[in-house]
């Protein structure tokens, strides 16, 4: 699956935050989006999530706009946020399971306990998350966003508040999903985190994305 942006803009009370920004995602890549604060990355991966309405241009999958098929594309992508979007007073599995069943995955239960597994959350799968560290939150966000199996996976700062051993988890999905021909973006302040992993680098600055060394 390809997944293109295509000379997207987007104003916030007539500020202009992307201005023409295009930018493709293949499979079998690694895309590192950087840029200052501010600078748009967070915008751009919600417009390409279909999460958000670009002001002009538009997002297509495989040269169709995503507007003709939305249901279609957002069950092809997973998205972690940076910010966790998880319902505090449920357990690990008790949200996945829930995320789960508005994705219209299968068997949500056996997959969520899977994923926490992997992610070293076994243990504390059954908890309520209320009292979960920033990186034990980070942790079920990754899982939520793998439990359809995505073929892209967008990654808004999934290093943040991870120790060595969660960053190496991260490390190792985005490994599989090369070889695998899965697409992915990663937004990151840290590019050292993903050295090895990362195929390009896109720069957003001034509204405008440039490829970068």
């Amino acid at each position: 699956m390809i997944l293109r942006a295509e000379a997207v803009h987007k104003r916030f009370d007539d500020r202009p935050v992307l201005s023409g920004v295009s930018i493709t995602l293949e499979p079998g890549h690694v895309v590192l989006l950087s840029g200052a604060n501010g600078s748009g990355k967070t915008t751009l991966a919600r417009i390409i999530s279909t999460l958000l309405p670009p002001d002009e241009g538009q997002v297509t999958m495989d040269d169709v706009p995503v507007s003709e098929r939305r249901t279609q594309v957002r069950r092809a992508i997973g998205f972690a946020s940076h910010a966790p979007l998880l319902y505090l007073a449920l357990t690990p599995v008790e949200n996945l399971e829930f995320f789960a069943r508005l994705s219209g995955v299968r068997d949500g239960r056996r997959r969520a306990r899977a994923l926490l597994e992997r992610f070293g959350l076994g243990y504390a799968a059954d908890r309520p998350i209320a009292h979960f560290s920033r990186g034990m939150l980070q942790r079920v966000v990754l899982c939520r966003s793998l439990l359809n199996d995505p073929e892209v996976l967008i990654f808004d700062e999934p290093y943040a508040g991870l120790d060595d051993a969660g960053v190496a988890a991260v490390n190792d999905v985005l490994t599989e999903g090369k070889a695998r021909g899965r697409a992915t973006l990663l937004i990151a302040h840290d590019k050292e985190r993903g050295e090895g992993v990362i195929t390009r680098t896109v720069r957003l600055a001034n509204g405008r994305a440039q490829e970068a060394a």
